[in-house]
């Protein structure tokens, strides 16, 4: 079992939601590896993945999930593996393949984490997300720059509003820090999400950080 015991009393007005939300994962690179961590370290326990894609060498610079030895293998998989070694009572669905996929999901979901690497998945889920109610933390990396927002249907607009124009850039370059500064914001945000918290949360805002130049700056959308 988990021991929360450092972080028990700043979770406790939520703990029965973080236990028994189902969250969906899209993507378990750079982003999703990092966000599966530390969702797992926190405490929630029912956790969606899709990921179609295998391991390679350059991924080990930012997938924090993945080491030399997991090389070759599916990352959904390697996911699952690690993060049930730390907390053994997790229930961990795995699809090694795009979202949606050929499954057709359609399981419930209470939140849902866009941690993708190209902007016509990311309209996909988003669209997914619209016509399901589902609110989605979006995050997105470059170089040494990040941005996120929380989507939440009926309350914001949909990413593809937000996003329309937007290309994906070919292999661009990231440093490691901006991912994972990227990832634990989406996390942080998930909990204000559960604590419907949206005063403070980035809702109808957008984050944007460049951590060369220690900027970080908050936009309406």
């Amino acid at each position: 079992m988990l021991d929360i015991t450092r972080h028990q009393k700043l979770i406790e007005d939520i703990s029965d939601k973080i236990y028994n939300s189902n969250i969906l994962i899209a993507g378990a690179g750079g982003l999703g590896s990092t966000v599966l961590e530390n969702l797992i370290r926190i405490g929630f326990r029912n956790i969606t993945i899709f990921d179609p894609k295998k391991i390679d060498p350059p991924d080990l610079n930012r997938q924090i999930l993945y080491d030399q030895s997991d090389i070759g293998k599916e990352k959904v998989l390697i996911a699952k593996e690690k993060l049930l070694r730390i907390n053994p009572e997790c229930n961990i669905t795995i699809f090694q393949e795009k979202f949606p996929g050929n499954s057709h999901f359609n399981a419930k979901c209470d939140l849902a984490f866009d941690c993708l690497d190209n902007i016509e998945s990311r309209f996909i889920l988003d669209d997914f997300c619209q016509i399901n109610k589902i609110p989605l933390i979006h995050a997105a990396v470059e170089e040494y720059k990040g941005q996120i927002t929380i989507i939440y249907p009926g309350k914001t607009k949909s990413l593809k509003q937000i996003l329309t124009g937007a290309s994906t850039p070919i292999q661009p370059q990231v440093l490691p820090p901006t991912v994972i500064i990227a990832a634990s914001i989406q996390v942080s945000e998930a909990l204000k999400i559960l604590k419907n918290d949206f005063e403070n949360s980035l809702l109808n805002k957008m984050l944007l950080f460049n951590i060369y130049y220690n900027d970080f700056e908050i936009i309406n959308v």
